[in-house]
């Protein structure tokens, strides 16, 4: 024996095959755990489909003010339409100038249309012109003509309902305004047998008239021409144009179901569709059930602007929102399913603290509005959360 060590290659050899054996057994470690990823059970795999357990849904209780709206549909319509028919003159009466177009604005003095070489002027009246007037005559169509005269800015100093020396001189001068010859009385037929006047009558020497077919009263001025029905040329049968007379308003249509909510003079809001802009009014009034079938049936309504609406709004179809009820200032609200009866009747909420405790809360309840109502009660202010789904044990 010569007392040298073993050979070192038998325990290198053990020693690879442990390191064999326990790298084969990490990788088929790994390889079961990511086949346990992809094959599941049935069971399993009907647990991972199944839908979620019901979560609480909560809302917050804020301040607000609720409006109980109800919402229609209205046309933009004059408050009258005016049918214009002038008095016939003599002879035959053909429009011979056309002075006003549709969609033009009527002001008192304006001349509306010019018939056998003579003009139709608007003025401010109520009483039709039934008779010519001519200087001495008394009267209350005297009185309205020297009040519309005196609206053009002319001066009369005549008694009221006389025609005197200066509603002639008014008249006068409204025609030369409006490049128009007065129209004058007939001169006298001159004696044959008399020696010649040394101072021929002239026109502008006889006393001036306002003859009954070259005047139009309109109630109300200024007014808006919404249609012209003769054209130049035209004979003058019937009427020639038509008038919208006064603001304009919006006319509609409301429902039966809602005619308990809404009044007369509660606030509107007019939106434009179109132009996509909205104007306050309010409701002017509500008529009787008009019959018919379905849709049809309602009630005319007509709702008048705060203000004149503007002219772009004239034949609209527009949406009318009426506050018929209101809070008149910020309360204490919850939405409509926070709300459920208890079991002793009262009227409760479930108020959540942190931590997803419940507890139920007795409220009053008033106004309801928009999905919101009105609550008051012990124990709930603004800013904490109701519950208003989700509850497990089926409560509320």
């Amino acid at each position: 024996m010569d007392g040298s060590p073993a050979p070192a290659e038998p325990l290198r050899g053990r020693r690879r095959f442990l390191i064999g054996v326990v790298t084969g057994a990490v990788v088929m470690a790994i390889a079961g755990l990511g086949a346990s990823t992809l094959i599941k059970s049935p069971q399993q795999a009907a647990a991972e489909a199944a839908p979620p357990g019901p979560s609480l849904i909560t809302a917050t209780v804020e301040r607000r003010v609720l409006r109980q709206a109800v919402v229609l549909r209205g046309t933009v319509e004059p408050d009258r339409a005016l049918d214009v028919r002038p008095v016939p003159g003599a002879g035959r009466a053909v429009i011979s100038r056309r002075t006003v177009k549709a969609g033009a604005r009527v002001e008192a003095g304006t001349v509306l249309a010019e018939i056998s070489g003579r003009p139709v002027i608007a003025l401010k009246g109520v009483v039709p012109p039934y008779r010519d007037i001519h200087r001495g005559m008394k009267g209350s169509d005297v009185d309205q003509l020297q009040a519309a005269l005196s609206g053009l800015g002319y001066r009369v100093t005549d008694r009221d309902g006389v025609f005197g020396a200066s509603t002639e001189r008014a008249i006068r001068k409204m025609y030369q305004a409006r490049d128009y010859d007065p129209p004058v009385e007939e001169a006298e037929q001159p004696d044959p047998t008399a020696a010649p006047s040394a101072s021929p009558t002239t026109a502008a020497s006889r006393p001036a008239y306002l003859p009954m077919s070259e005047v139009y009263y309109v109630r109300s001025l200024p007014a808006r021409v919404s249609a012209v029905k003769a054209g130049l040329g035209a004979e003058v049968r019937d009427a020639i144009l038509t008038l919208s007379v006064g603001d304009m308003v919006v006319r509609g249509s409301l429902a039966p179901a809602d005619r308990e909510l809404v009044e007369t003079g509660m606030p509107v809001q007019i939106l434009n569709e179109t132009t996509g802009r909205t104007v306050t009014g309010e409701v002017a009034s509500i008529g009787d059930l008009r019959p018919g079938g379905g849709a049809e049936a309602g009630h005319p309504i007509t709702v008048g602007a705060t203000k004149a609406l503007p002219s772009n709004f004239a034949g609209e179809d527009v949406r009318l929102t009426v506050t018929a009820a209101t809070t008149g200032q910020a309360v204490l609200v919850v939405p409509v399913s926070a709300i459920f009866s208890a079991a002793d009747g009262s009227t409760q909420v479930l108020r959540v603290p942190e931590g997803d405790r419940r507890r139920s809360v007795t409220v009053r309840t008033g106004a309801s509005a928009g999905g919101f109502v009105e609550v008051s009660g012990d124990g709930l202010t603004e800013g904490d959360r109701v519950a208003v789904g989700g509850i497990p044990d089926g409560t509320g």
